[in-house]
């Protein structure tokens, strides 16, 4: 912070979602807000020794893939590649991917990227602060501005569910209604289904005004009203105050039905997440036997992929497990246990079907080492987080497997981010 201004041109878009840029020092810069190949003012926001960060105050000579973002004034804290062509994102995607698995010197044929015709109004969940405007005297929903501790507040987002845009603006005009004040309220996740209804948790910072929230409950298919210890940033349970209309959602999926909570965690887009799930379903032949899938949250991906065949889904969240087996009650080769996935080493054994789909830190050490000893037929491995899956493919290729087939999608279109499904065969 503090640095003047500088004019600078850059040169391609690396994963994380900034343009690389150099400085006249040599330092490289990454720049929120450019595209590759723009000359750009830019202000510099964090200042390292080896390298910084910016954003652009100012396009002089704009990329022909540059387009104006539906929220010009917001999408940087929610989307921030609503200024790329639609198109040009999945080229940038797929060209991004490749580079990561490229620099973890492993060959890789790719099949096409997948993307989606939707753009707009795509995610089912969405996540806010709260904002007291003193001028005005109302309480609006806010998001961090990108950067900064500083929030920013927003009427919609052009990536949220239609549906959550009109449910945030009827919570908004209760809460003013009512005259409940900001310093009492910290977030609210908003879920809605493929058929249109919407699920709330609201999160408080005081307990006191939960009274004031029963009405509330008719706008919404669910709502859970949740005090929130202050003294967290995120939007963890401390009690359950308050639990009106239906306790979980459900949408259909490629095999059937699925249950899940606004909390607990399921896909924020569906129609580009059933692909992955046909895709995956794929390479699931009558010769497999038993699947294990593991990080399986409510069970989405095991169930919907692994038919007659028997199936232990792992996970460690205890509200995830509870809905899983709510999800798999009719099925009896289902078994599901609630563990970490290290903790849980001995069900992973030569000849049957391994399915992981980790968070962002990818897989723990220990389930990489117990995949490479026990030799598995098959590793089917979706992430979120293409860094850390390529350096889990490395080690599994380096331990004995050879990869099958590898392919990318946009599950969060006008985003930085990249879903990537990779399968593994053991060599013979």
């Amino acid at each position: 912070m503090g640095d003047k201004n500088i004019i600078v041109t850059t040169e391609k878009m690396v994963y994380g979602g900034q343009a690389l840029a150099t400085l006249p020092d040599g330092k490289k810069c990454f720049v929120w807000g450019a595209l590759d190949d723009e000359k750009v003012e830019i202000q510099i926001t964090r200042n390292k020794k080896d390298w910084c960060e910016g954003v652009v105050l100012a396009v002089i000579n704009e990329s022909p893939n540059r387009i104006t973002p539906n929220d010009p004034l917001t999408y940087m804290s929610t989307s921030p590649w609503q200024n790329i062509d639609y198109e040009y994102e999945a080229k940038l995607k797929d060209s991004i991917l490749k580079e990561l698995f490229e620099r973890a010197k492993l060959d890789v044929k790719w099949d096409d990227f997948f993307q989606d015709k939707r753009a707009s109004h795509y995610r089912n969940k969405m996540e806010y602060n709260f904002w007291f405007d003193k001028e005005t005297q109302k309480v609006s929903l806010a998001l961090h501005q990108r950067g900064t501790h500083l929030k920013i507040v927003l009427l919609e987002s052009d990536i949220a569910s239609e549906v959550i845009n009109e449910a945030g603006k009827r919570l908004i005009a209760y809460i003013n209604k009512n005259q409940i004040q900001a310093r009492m309220l910290k977030s609210v996740i908003f879920r809605s289904t493929q058929d249109g209804e919407v699920f709330a948790s609201l999160f408080l910072k005081d307990p006191s005004c939960a009274d004031k929230l029963d009405n509330l409950s008719k706008e919404f298919q669910g709502l859970e009203i949740i005090f929130s210890n202050p003294k967290s940033p995120a939007s963890v349970t401390t009690e359950l105050l308050k639990s009106f209309g239906e306790d979980m959602l459900s949408d259909d999926l490629a095999n059937g039905a699925f249950l899940y909570t606004t909390r607990s965690f399921f896909q924020v887009n569906v129609p580009v997440y059933e692909q992955s799930l046909i895709d995956i379903k794929k390479n699931i032949d009558k010769t497999d036997t038993d699947v294990i899938d593991y990080y399986s949250g409510v069970g989405s991906i095991g169930l919907s992929v692994a038919g007659d065949k028997k199936l232990i889904l792992i996970d460690s969240d205890e509200e995830s497990i509870g809905i899983a087996k709510i999800n798999s009650a009719n099925l009896k080769k289902v078994e599901v246990l609630k563990a970490r996935s290290e903790d849980a080493l001995d069900f992973i054994k030569n000849g049957m079907t391994v399915i992981v789909d980790p968070p962002r830190a990818g897989l723990h050490a220990d389930v990489v080492e117990k995949l490479i000893e026990s030799k598995p037929k098959k590793i089917i491995y979706l992430s979120c987080n293409p860094s850390t899956q390529a350096r889990d493919i490395k080690m599994l290729v380096e331990g004995g497997f050879k990869i099958k087939s590898a392919k990318g999608y946009n599950f969060f279109p006008r985003t930085p981010h990249i879903e990537s499904l990779i399968v593994l065969v053991g060599i013979q």
